[in-house]
């Protein structure tokens, strides 16, 4: 390989068979001792390795950790499929034995029958008692119904603790709402004084969920993403990047799975 014409950090495009399956991956040339590995949870595999490595050397170290490599790909892509514990969508299906998290936390979800149907947290398990098990549509609303539930409960303890900072700015009290998102964490409404929050935010970690209040009230004083609005964030909240960066990394998911 010319090493001469490869830029450092450019990005190259390969594909390794791993067990008869052709696994893409992204490759680049840093500067570092060794190589490195690393899956994503929407299904990238990137490798990073010394500008003098050779080809064969990367080739034998990503079919040594074959398994990991399958076994995570496969792992994420039920996670996506289903929706992962992030983000119970209309495509989600619950059944008995799935991880759902609360603030950061995994609870293993166990359906039973009952007379009384009810939702409710008992130790680390999130006990649904339904009428019919066999009812897949009933036991989602439930599901639904409660996660929405707790959402509120967390975001407007969230909006309690941060909004007397902003009062101070001359922010009005404003309204918050609730719903399933798929592609943001939360939105501001600044003439109309509404903000609205995902729903699933009530199953990230509680420092994240922070970051997004904290990030919806900061448009009232700047509704854009100016450089202003970001040296505000650093004045409000200093270690927000850090914050986001675990939000949507959703790394906490994966060291728990």
């Amino acid at each position: 390989m010319d090493f001469g014409r490869v830029r450092r950090g450019e990005l190259l495009k390969k594909v390794i068979v791993l067990e008869n399956i052709p696994v893409p991956y992204e490759l680049q040339y840093k500067n570092v001792k060794r190589i490195n590995l690393r899956v994503h949870r929407d299904g990238r595999v990137c490798v990073s390795a010394g500008h003098f490595v050779p080809q064969r050397q990367i080739d034998t170290f990503l079919t040594q950790n074959s398994g990991f490599i399958l076994q995570t790909l496969e792992r994420f892509r039920k996670m996506r499929e289903a929706g992962d514990g992030m983000a119970a969508g209309k495509n989600r299906i619950y059944e008995d034995g799935d991880t759902l998290y609360l603030k950061g936390i995994p609870y293993r979800l166990r359906v039973v029958e009952g007379k009384k149907e009810e939702v409710a947290p008992v130790g680390r398990v999130l006990l649904l008692t339904q009428k019919d098990v066999h009812n897949a549509g009933r036991r989602k609303r439930m599901l639904d119904a409660f996660l929405k539930k707790e959402c509120q409960a967390e975001i407007d303890r969230l909006c309690q603790k941060v909004y007397p900072a902003f009062r101070e700015m001359g922010v009005c009290r404003p309204q918050i709402r609730i719903r399933s998102m798929v592609s943001r964490w939360g939105s501001c409404q600044p003439a109309a004084g509404v903000l609205t929050f995902a729903r699933q935010l009530v199953e990230v970690p509680e420092s994240c969920a922070e970051y997004v209040v904290v990030h919806e009230f900061a448009h009232f004083i700047h509704p854009d993403h100016s450089p202003r609005f970001h040296a505000f964030l650093d004045r409000m909240m200093p270690d927000w990047k850090e914050r986001r960066k675990r939000l949507n990394s959703r790394d906490w998911v994966i060291r728990q799975e």
